[in-house]
């Protein structure tokens, strides 16, 4: 039998799912992270959605090889739309940007209604997917930084029961603030503080519990949105029309 070795990005998943979980895989790909789990018997069943029929094929054809056919099933549709209520309890989401894993998460409330931990890895707008899921009450458990070829990734973990509420982490503002201004070194966030809108925006965007973790690997995430907003402040002021010069001197002042 095959034994599944995973990536970083993917062991770091797999870290975060619990033991006897009913997991739900969205975009399992080739299905690695359901057989791994099972292959470690940590998991007691997966449920593997593709989209695409050559990612669903690879899918069922590592199933076989591991001899799993019984413990995994893989499912041809969009998001949560090919599951029942009450058929998984974890789902793990990796890959895909952040709205777009929102959008799933929407996109089937009586499947989400019986899920209790949430394991994603949004690829963007991790602001978003922090704030959307603490204001509709899920918890943070814990989120951390990997890096996998040369990228760093945002792994996040919610749950309704257990972890930090939306309230808990707004009252972390203040006491970070400093550590985001010493983290920058840099003129560009002079003066920041828990008031200041652009740190509330890094606050969600970098994460409240990596931040208190201070990962070596936050200055470098750091400095690519800073250089990004400078980037996009260039790029408007190079332009005759009076509105846009307006944005760019408003992105200044955040």
């Amino acid at each position: 039998m095959q034994q599944i070795k995973l990536g970083p990005r993917l062991e770091t998943i797999a870290s975060y799912v619990p033991v006897g979980a009913l997991l739900g895989d969205i975009g399992t790909d080739h299905a690695y992270l359901p057989v791994y789990l099972l292959q470690r018997h940590i998991i007691r069943k997966a449920i593997g959605v593709e989209i695409h029929k050559g990612p669903y094929e690879s899918a069922w054809q590592t199933v076989r090889s591991c001899g799993l056919t019984g413990l995994i099933d893989i499912r041809l549709g969009d998001g949560l739309k090919p599951l029942k209520k009450a058929e998984v309890d974890t789902l793990a989401i990796a890959g895909m940007g952040g709205t777009t894993i929102l959008g799933i998460l929407a996109g089937n409330p009586a499947v989400l209604e019986a899920v209790n931990r949430l394991i994603l890895q949004p690829q963007g707008a991790e602001a978003q997917v922090r704030l959307s899921l603490l204001v509709q009450g899920w918890k943070l458990v814990d989120e951390c930084l990997v890096e996998e070829d040369k990228r760093i990734y945002n792994v996040l973990c919610f749950s309704r029961t257990e972890g930090l509420s939306h309230s808990s982490l707004k009252q972390k503002l203040k006491e970070l603030a400093e550590e985001i201004s010493l983290l920058a070194g840099s003129s560009f966030l002079a003066g920041l503080n828990e008031e200041n809108s652009l740190f509330a925006k890094l606050y969600w965007q970098l994460g409240p519990l990596i931040l208190a973790k201070k990962d070596k690997m936050l200055k470098y995430v750091l400095d690519d949105i800073i250089e990004h907003k400078q980037k996009i402040i260039r790029e408007m002021s190079r332009t005759n029309k009076e509105s846009v010069k307006t944005q760019a001197d408003s992105l200044r002042q955040e």
